[in-house]
């Protein structure tokens, strides 16, 4: 006699209401056993329920990092990601002065190495210890800190970036507020994130990446567009300025900033075609704090 197929071990609610707009209506968009996925009329789109996972836990150590795959994926072309963290504080430093940099989600570093080659005073904030210790090890300030509860004083940073964070909590709020607090009146803030208009993502929901439990369905919690992300920050105290990388750079070098005037209609028509036919992956968005 063959054994019975075990049980599957029942979902937990995730978020019963749209963190944004606070309804508890919404249409499924990618159920598995493990999780379900739901969009909201207002445009996010959330977790709704899983099954918990205690291998979570160790996600963000050493094996996203530099160990395996992953690792390897993570810490390749060092120099490149660099520039990339250089350009996202210039798109901030269009709207703010230069001052005092924490990035929430620090990884190993990449954006605290491009602020100090900027000029700027740099300070990490992570959930994992390694790359807390990375960080130090590279003479950088870096501390422990949870995304309600982060361990700095208020209106300490004149500059905040979370690159490929906000997805990462169920609590959107709770986070901005906390931003909100470490962040002095007029300081900027810099948020990379996957777009939930991609075109694929839309298309095919229940084969993404975006929402399956083998990829990016057991990490994230919420996916925004430039429209729900806007309207979270203008509830939290924050007017946005810009979406999507700057054009022009005022604090870059004249070369730079001369180089970057002569191609800038060719980048303007390429972003509105790639807005045009939702091709973004992710967006990015400046804002400044009331």
């Amino acid at each position: 006699m063959n054994p019975s197929p075990a049980t599957p071990a029942p979902q937990r609610d995730v978020l019963v209401a749209c963190p944004l707009c606070a309804s508890t209506a919404a249409r499924p968009l990618a159920v598995y056993p493990e999780l379900s996925w739901v969009s909201c009329d207002c445009g996010l789109i959330y977790k709704r329920s899983e099954v918990p996972d205690p291998a979570v836990a160790e996600f963000y150590e050493s094996g996203y990092f530099g160990a395996g795959d992953q690792g390897r994926r993570y810490t390749q072309r060092t120099r490149r990601r660099i520039q990339k963290s250089r350009n996202q504080i210039l798109d901030v430093l269009n709207f703010v002065p230069p001052g005092p940099l924490l990035d929430i989600g620090c990884s190993v570093g990449y954006t605290l190495r491009a602020a100090r080659e900027l000029g700027l005073s740099p300070t990490g904030s992570d959930l994992s210890q390694y790359a807390i210790r990375s960080c130090r090890e590279q003479g950088f300030r870096a501390e422990t800190g949870e995304l309600s509860k982060l361990p700095f004083a208020d209106g300490e940073f004149g500059i905040v970036t979370m690159k490929h964070v906000l997805e990462h909590t169920p609590d959107p709020r709770a986070a901005l507020r906390e931003v909100h607090r470490v962040l002095k009146a007029g300081g900027g803030l810099f948020i990379a994130i996957p777009h939930a208009g991609y075109r694929k993502a839309r298309r095919a929901p229940q084969k993404s990446r975006y929402y399956l439990p083998a990829a990016h369905g057991r990490e994230h919690f919420v996916y925004y567009t430039p429209e729900t992300l806007t309207r979270l920050l203008q509830q939290a105290g924050f007017a946005v300025k810009a979406v999507n990388p700057q054009l022009l750079h005022r604090q870059a070098g004249l070369p730079r900033q001369l180089g970057e005037a002569l191609v800038a209609p060719l980048r303007w028509v390429a972003q509105r075609l790639a807005d045009t036919l939702g091709l973004r992956k992710e967006f990015w968005l400046v804002a400044v704090r009331d």
